[in-house]
């Protein structure tokens, strides 16, 4: 009888054994996805991320840009008419932000650092210097 209770006792234990080892391989495998899906939200987090950075970027020399050509709309007619109250004080507005884009820009490290952005940020600096030297203003 006791040949038995042992031989049933190491049964029991080995099956309870094979059906562990079933629910590990179940948890393992729930472990797997989870991972995974861990991992497929991190992708969606730096995809995000880069797309924000991207926003970013597009915001800032978008507003770079609007700015640049309010200020050279004034620059024209201040040149035009120095005399002109209004458009001296808007000049000088502009022109004390003017030191302030360059300065922000280097903030903008990932931005700086793809080229198509810093190509952009260039092209409108440029624009201020093709302006200036048709106002005769820069030789």
């Amino acid at each position: 009888m006791k040949k038995l209770f042992y031989a049933f006792v190491v049964l029991s234990f080995t099956m309870f054994s094979c059906g562990g080892s079933a629910e590990q391989t179940e948890e393992s495998s729930d472990e797997a996805v989870n991972t995974e899906q861990t991992e497929e939200s991190s992708d969606e987090a730096v995809s995000t991320e880069q797309s924000d950075v991207a926003k970013t970027c597009d915001e800032f020399l978008d507003n770079y840009e609007k700015w640049t050509d309010d200020y050279l709309e004034i620059l024209e007619a201040y040149v035009k008419d120095p005399t002109n109250l209004e458009i001296g004080e808007e000049y000088a507005e502009l022109s004390q932000s003017a030191a302030t884009w360059a300065s922000e820009w280097t903030n903008y490290i990932a931005c700086a650092q793809k080229e198509e952005y810093q190509k952009r940020f260039e092209a409108i600096a440029d624009k201020i210097d093709k302006k200036t030297q048709e106002l005769g203003l820069q030789d």
